[in-house]
């Protein structure tokens, strides 16, 4: 079969429902390119204008092996651009899952993503997956920077007093509160 044929095919198996079966067999083909073509191919595919085609881009992206979804790391602009402007709380949800998995450096720390993913945590109209990866990606931004952490600390503090959390929210406030003893 021609690459083309992959890429077809590709989009063709996004346009449905996939299954785990189905998420097995497309990362096998896709971690078996060699050139990184289909992963090129896929990642197109996140910013398809069909909503199922995209969401499920980013879904197998997630079940991708790591070298694989280190291949986006140069691509984390494009993804937080995409978290921050997309309608579909799904690709969200994936777009900062993968954005989570990806070293957060100085160089790559954008101020309207950070606002982006203080205001998500904070808001009890976000899907608690959401509020909970965006919590998680605000403390990997703000360690970088003491005075960030310190505000960053002030709004999970905050997060406490001001609502009542999901089980989910306590235990990663939990847990990021463990990491900044």
């Amino acid at each position: 079969m021609a690459l083309s044929d992959y890429s077809c095919d590709l989009r063709s198996k996004l346009l449905g429902r996939i299954h785990e079966n189905d998420i097995r067999e497309l990362c096998h083909m896709i971690q078996c390119c060699e050139n990184h073509s289909l992963t090129e191919q896929l990642y197109k595919l996140m910013f398809d204008a069909d909503k199922r085609v995209s969401d499920n881009a980013a879904w197998l992206f997630t079940h991708l092996a790591p070298a694989h979804q280190r291949w986006l790391y140069p691509k984390c602009n494009e993804l937080m651009q995409e978290a921050m402007h997309t309608p579909s709380e799904t690709k969200c949800r994936l777009l900062l899952t993968l954005l989570a998995a990806q070293p957060f450096r100085e160089e790559n720390l954008r101020t309207d993503f950070l606002d982006f993913c203080m205001s998500r945590m904070t808001s009890s109209g976000s899907p608690a997956g959401i509020r909970a990866l965006c919590m998680k990606l605000s403390y990997l931004q703000c360690q970088l920077y003491p005075e960030l952490l310190a505000e960053f600390r002030s709004a999970l503090e905050m997060l406490e007093e001001a609502s009542s959390l999901s089980p989910a929210l306590k235990v990663a406030r939990k847990n990021i509160l463990k990491k900044m003893r």
